[in-house]
């Protein structure tokens, strides 16, 4: 029988491989054969595991980097959402400042403008020609009104919130521009605790029924009555100085400011939450003058407005007399509400009406402004030249539907 020779197959590793011929191998060790291409797997497996965990890492704190700036961002939004506006923004083109307020460089001779005249351009325009045939170079609009309402729209959230806007930002700019093309200055009259909607809105800033938490209402034998707002309230006076910051803002040249006093009404059911004393009820209005001024721009001035009766006759709610010495400009006085005794006598050469300004000025500091708001019925060309003798260049021409 022919012996079968088995033919011994080719080395599958030769000589001059580098790899280590052994008899036996041992499962993953590092001289089997593939042991090299599986080690370059390895190696290359793992540095895949190393980028990708760098790829997580570097996804994560990209993420925590997101997180963070967003957070700040809405608490950046919410610590300004009741700041007042910027008016580069919503009235851009518009003056803010002058060199001196216009008591500093003359004197304001004015005609009031009801605020409904600013909803059209043309209205605002054949107003203006009233203003010149008065011989007036500016201009009073109520910016807030005694209802509280406002005739732009402001960005405090308790405005938004009352929804006090009466007409958009385009709109008043629009107005003020032509104010500002024509050399028409603007005066703000502004009502300050006098504020049914402001109170309504946040009832925690009103005036209270005493030992309650019900709004008190004024005049209430006569109707529903108003509420208002509460002088002592700090939150009040910030949405009260946020508000003037933003008209000032808006390229005014002063604020006539209403209602700085406690309601003009019986107020023995009255409770005024965070009083202590009714004797300090004269201090608390000083405090808001004097906070209200700063707000405003050394250029833009700052008038109280009154009426004759109340500082001569020395109304207990209003506190008038004691304010005269406050740390406004001056006092805006509405002399159609005045004591019987004196007459706008023109025979007489208005004798009657100098005493009284006379009277009036007296109880104020010596170099504060006064101006007198004096009623369409009695402005004749003879006031107004008697008052520019006697040394009073300043006045408000005041009808209240603007019919002139």
């Amino acid at each position: 029988m022919k012996k079968f020779k088995f033919k011994r197959k080719k080395d599958p590793f030769p000589k001059s491989s580098d790899v280590r011929v052994k008899n036996s191998y041992y499962t993953f060790s590092k001289e089997y054969p593939a042991a090299k291409i599986i080690q370059t797997k390895r190696v290359k497996r793992k540095k895949e595991r190393v980028r990708s965990a760098l790829h997580v890492a570097l996804a994560a704190v990209a993420f925590l980097l997101i997180v963070c700036v967003s957070f700040f961002a809405v608490d950046l939004g919410l610590r300004f959402s009741n700041k007042p506006i910027d008016a580069g923004s919503e009235f851009s083109g518009l003056s803010k400042e002058s060199a001196e307020n216009l008591f500093k460089s003359g004197s304001l001779k004015a005609l009031y403008m009801p605020y409904e005249k600013l909803s059209d351009g043309k209205s605002v325009s054949s107003f203006i020609k009233e203003v010149k045939k008065k011989d007036c170079t500016a201009v009073v609009i109520d910016f807030k009104t005694e209802s509280g309402k406002l005739v732009y729209s402001s960005q405090t959230e308790l405005a938004r919130n009352g929804k006090c806007a009466i007409f958009d930002n385009e709109t008043v700019k629009t107005a003020l521009g032509i104010f500002e093309r024509e050399g028409i200055d603007v005066v703000a009259r502004f009502f300050c605790f006098e504020d049914e909607t402001a109170s309504e809105t946040e009832p925690s800033f009103a005036v209270k029924y005493k030992d309650t938490d019900v709004l008190w209402r004024d005049d209430i034998s006569e109707g529903k009555g108003k509420t208002w707002l509460n002088p002592y309230s700090n939150g009040a006076v910030s949405y009260l100085l946020d508000l003037i910051k933003e008209v000032s803002s808006m390229g005014v040249k002063g604020f006539i400011l209403e209602a700085v006093s406690f309601p003009d009404s019986d107020l023995s059911t009255a409770g005024f939450p965070g009083e202590k004393s009714e004797s300090g009820r004269a201090n608390v209005l000083l405090k808001f003058i004097k906070k209200a001024k700063a707000a405003v721009p050394e250029s833009c001035f700052l008038l109280l407005s009154k009426t004759a009766s109340d500082i001569l006759l020395s109304a207990d709610e209003t506190y008038s007399s004691e304010l005269l010495k406050s740390e406004a400009d001056g006092v805006c006085v509405d002399t159609k509400s005045r004591p019987e005794s004196f007459v706008a006598d023109r025979k007489s050469n208005y004798s009657s009406m100098l005493s009284m300004f006379s009277q009036i000025k007296s109880k104020q500091n010596s170099d504060d402004v006064f101006v007198p708001v004096i009623d369409i019925d009695e402005y004749r060309g003879k006031y107004i030249r008697t008052l520019s003798e006697n040394g009073y260049s300043s006045y408000i021409i005041f009808d209240e539907s603007g019919k002139y």
